[in-house]
């Protein structure tokens, strides 16, 4: 049988979150990198 721990965590809602949001702010943040590398890029 499992074994079960009381004092087991489970971060992976921490961790889901986290990456949700950099998502969101990384698809914000698409249009302005895109425009930045085409003014300095050539």
């Amino acid at each position: 049988m499992a074994h079960h721990d009381e004092n087991f965590k489970d971060d992976s809602g921490f961790l889901s979150i986290f990456l949700g949001l950099v998502v969101l702010v990384s698809m914000s943040a698409l249009p302005a990198t895109i425009g930045v590398i085409q003014a300095f890029g050539g």
